[in-house]
C-alpha cells in the first residue's frame, strides 16, 4: 500500500518538475517582454532549473514525511514488521 502511495506521489513530483524546454520558454518570454536581457539567459535558464530541483526535494521530504506520519498513526504493518515475521514463521518451522 505505501508503495503505491509513494509511486503515485513519486509520478506527481514529476508532473511538477520542470524540464529544460520549459524553462527557456520562461526565459524567452521575459526577453521578449524586455524584462531580462539576452546575455543574461543562460544563467537566468540554470537558476530555473537549480530553483525548481531544490523546491522538487523540498517538496518530496515533506510529503515523505507526512505519508510516514499517516502510516505511523494509521498502525499499519511495514516491510521491516512482515520480514521479521517472516523470519520468527522460519525459524518456528525449522523447530
Amino acid at each position: 500500500m505505501f508503495d503505491l502511495f509513494k509511486k503515485t506521489v513519486l509520478m506527481g513530483l514529476g508532473a511538477i518538475t520542470i524540464t529544460k524546454e520549459k524553462a527557456e520558454q520562461i526565459v524567452d518570454e521575459l526577453i521578449k517582454k524586455g524584462e531580462l536581457a539576452k546575455e543574461e539567459r543562460p544563467k537566468a535558464i540554470q537558476d530555473i532549473l537549480n530553483k525548481a530541483e531544490e523546491q522538487e526535494k523540498v517538496l518530496f521530504t515533506k510529503i515523505t514525511s507526512e505519508v510516514n506520519k499517516a502510516i505511523a498513526k494509521l498502525d499499519i504493518a511495514t516491510k521491516e514488521d512482515l520480514k521479521k515475521l517472516e523470519k520468527k514463521i522460519d525459524e518456528l518451522q525449522k523447530k
